[in-house]
C-alpha cells in the first residue's frame, strides 16, 4: 500500500504467515492495499463501496465498521453499544453481528479519537474503532470476533449464501505494533498468523507509527478452501491493538464472468451474425 492507496502490494505466503501444526505449506495470500474511504475512516476494502456501505447482502460481502452510520440493512445484531467509551463513542455501535469472547477482563473497546497511553485512531481515521488492551502490560491477551453463529444463520438472509464459508479477510491495521498479532482459526483449529514484526518488516515500517502507511495498513488475506476460517484472534500486550473496517468475503459469492469471457461471448455472437447474413 505505502503512500499510494489505489496500489497493492502482494507478498510472499512464506514471509508473513506463520502456520500452525507442521509449518505445512499454505496457499493463503495477503496483499497490502484498498480503497480510499469517503466515510473519514481513510482506508478500507476494495470488495465494497468507497463510503464502507453493502449494497446488497447477496454480494456475499459483510464489513463492520463500528459505525451506526454504515450498520447493513436486514442483517440483525447491529446497534450494540456495549463496547463504547463512556464520552468518546458518539455514533459508535457494533453494526454487525460479531460475536466477541475477550480473554479473563481483556475487552473489546470502540471509540473515535485518541488519547496518549490508551489508543490511537488508525492514521487519518475520524469515525469509530475498535481496540483491545492487555489486562496486565506486558502479558498477553486477546479478544476473540466470532463469525460461527453468523455463518450458521446466512442462508436466512440470502439463499444463495447458505452453507458459505469465509474466505477473505479485510481488515484496516492501525499503528502496527510489534506486540500486536492476528490469528486465524477453523473452529479451534490455528490456521494463520501475522504478526506486527512480519508486516513492519516487510514494509519497512517503524512499529507504533501513528501516521506513515507503512505502519497503518489495511491487509488483505484471501484464503484456500482448506483454510476458510470462521473467528479470529486479536493478540496484545501493549497499549494497543487498534483496528477498523473489518471485510469478510463468502466463498458462495457470485462470481463476476471474467471480461475476457464477455467478450469472446461477444465476438461468437458477431461471427454468428456475420453467418446469418451471408446465408
Amino acid at each position: 500500500m505505502y503512500a499510494l492507496m489505489n496500489k497493492s502490494k502482494s507478498v510472499s505466503i512464506a514471509a508473513l504467515l506463520t502456520l500452525a501444526a507442521a509449518q505445512q505449506v499454505s496457499a493463503a495470500t495477503i496483499t497490502f492495499g484498498g480503497q480510499a474511504a469517503t466515510d473519514g475512516s481513510n482506508k478500507t476494502s476494495k470488495n465494497v463501496n468507497a463510503d464502507n456501505t453493502i449494497t446488497s447482502i447477496s454480494d456475499g460481502f459483510f464489513i463492520s465498521t463500528f459505525d451506526t452510520a454504515t450498520a447493513i440493512p436486514g442483517i440483525p445484531g447491529g446497534g450494540d453499544t456495549q463496547y463504547n467509551v463512556a464520552g468518546k463513542s458518539e455514533g459508535c455501535a457494533l453494526n454487525s453481528p460479531l460475536e466477541i469472547t475477550p480473554s479473563g477482563a481483556n475487552v473489546l473497546n470502540v471509540r473515535k479519537g485518541s488519547d496518549g497511553s490508551i489508543a490511537a485512531a488508525p492514521a487519518g481515521d475520524s469515525t469509530c474503532y475498535a481496540y483491545t488492551t492487555p489486562t496486565t502490560v506486558g502479558q498477553p491477551s486477546y479478544v476473540d470476533i466470532d463469525y460461527t453463529d453468523f455463518l450458521a444463520n446466512i442462508g436466512n438472509l440470502s439463499a444463495n449464501l447458505a452453507g458459505s464459508s469465509i474466505n477473505y479477510l479485510g481488515f484496516y491495521w492501525g499503528s502496527v505494533d510489534a506486540y500486536n498479532s492476528f490469528e486465524f482459526y477453523s473452529d479451534d483449529q490455528l490456521v494463520a498468523k501475522i504478526t506486527g514484526p512480519e508486516l513492519l518488516a516487510q514494509l519497512n515500517g517503524k512499529a507504533g507509527d501513528q501516521v506513515a502507511d507503512s505502519s497503518n495498513v489495511y491487509v488483505n488475506i484471501d484464503f484456500s478452501f482448506d483454510e476458510a476460517f470462521n473467528r479470529f484472534r486479536v493478540i496484545t500486550s501493549g497499549i494497543a491493538g487498534e483496528f477498523d473496517n473489518i471485510v469478510v468475503g463468502l466463498d458462495q459469492r457470485p462470481v463476476s464472468a471474467p471480461a475476457s469471457l464477455a467478450f469472446l461471448g461477444l465476438g461468437l455472437l458477431g461471427l454468428g451474425l456475420g453467418r446469418r447474413f451471408k446465408k
